[in-house]
């Protein structure tokens, strides 16, 4: 049985204006590594690696790009670990269980410390273009049971049980990117998504009927328009769509951002992460999909891993 796990990269700009390293020793292991560690039940990969950036390292960050995956056989068990980049936001370090030990240092002294089959190739990954990012996430609607059992009009179809549960488990996701505003197609399902996030964090969901499978089919270069518009303005939003509208819309306007990009499956629930550079001339660098939340959480649940990264 093959072990997940996740963690960050996690980095802050130093004195010279160069990117620094947290790297993190542990005295069971006596190595130098990045923070990580194996998913809990039911855990998203990304609020898990979130969890372990703040375990191990102190540091309440901002993910960033998908720096990719390592490989390798612990304990006789193949594992895996996927890595995002981490900006360091606020917090410090103290000594605990697992972690003795914090220091940030050059990119060039954290691969010389590292194991070399392991974490190395992540640096690498990061160096490769270490501008800070912010993200714009689009999110395919939760759970809302069947269309044909719904007896009223489809746009007014709510989230099914599934699919409140999916919507609370976006809200440390979102907040995590530092969300500010918030989009959603003019249908009950879509608005229901957000809720929960727009409720315990304040942000106030605009309605934008082009994001609906109706509004998209009606006016398609209008609605890419329209998202190029908001994913170029210099602020952290959330876009909530449907099916028919999603993959199209957003590689269409990845187009425009001058990145062609192929979604694979987009599930209720999940989301496709636009990072974009900082900056009032922003490039699109990267584009990562990310399993919904699981609706299980708590009860051995756990999101299905396939087709995290895509499109970097």
């Amino acid at each position: 049985m093959k072990v997940e796990a996740a963690g960050g990269l996690l980095w802050r700009t130093g004195p010279d204006g160069e990117p620094e390293i947290a790297l993190v020793h542990r005295p069971r292991y006596d190595d130098w590594s990045l923070p990580k560690g194996k998913l809990e039940p039911g855990e998203h990969p990304l609020a898990a690696a979130l969890r372990e950036v703040r375990e191990e390292a102190g540091s309440v960050a901002t993910p960033g790009r998908p720096l990719g995956r390592t490989r390798y056989v612990k304990d006789g068990q193949p594992k895996r670990v996927t890595y995002w980049a981490m900006r360091h936001r606020e917090g410090g370090f103290s000594p605990n269980a697992e972690v003795d030990r914090l220091d940030w240092v050059a990119p060039e002294e954290a691969m010389a410390r590292m194991h070399p089959e392991h974490d190395r190739r992540i640096v690498q990954e990061f160096l490769r273009d270490p501008r800070a990012t912010r993200a714009d996430v689009v999110v395919r609607h939760a759970s809302a049971g069947d269309r044909h059992s719904w007896r009223g009009p489809d746009e007014q179809r709510p989230l099914d049980e599934r699919g409140r549960r999916q919507a609370l488990g976006l809200v440390p996701l979102l907040a995590a990117y530092g969300v500010t505003r918030a989009y959603s197609a003019d249908v009950t399902r879509c608005l229901e998504t957000l809720a929960p996030f727009a409720r315990q964090c304040g942000v106030t969901v605009d309605g934008e009927p082009l994001l609906s499978e109706t509004g998209y089919a009606g006016q398609p270069q209008a609605a890419v328009r329209r998202l190029l518009e908001l994913v170029q303005a210099p602020v952290t939003a959330v876009f909530c769509t449907q099916a028919a509208a999603l993959p199209d819309l957003v590689e269409r306007t990845c187009a425009a951002l001058g990145q062609k990009v192929r979604l694979g499956p987009v599930p209720k629930g999940s989301l496709v992460v636009l990072h974009l550079s900082e900056g009032a001339d922003a490039q699109l660098l990267a584009v990562e999909q990310l399993p919904p939340p699981s609706a299980d959480a708590g009860q051995g649940g756990t999101p299905e891993p396939g087709g995290w990264l895509r499109g970097s």
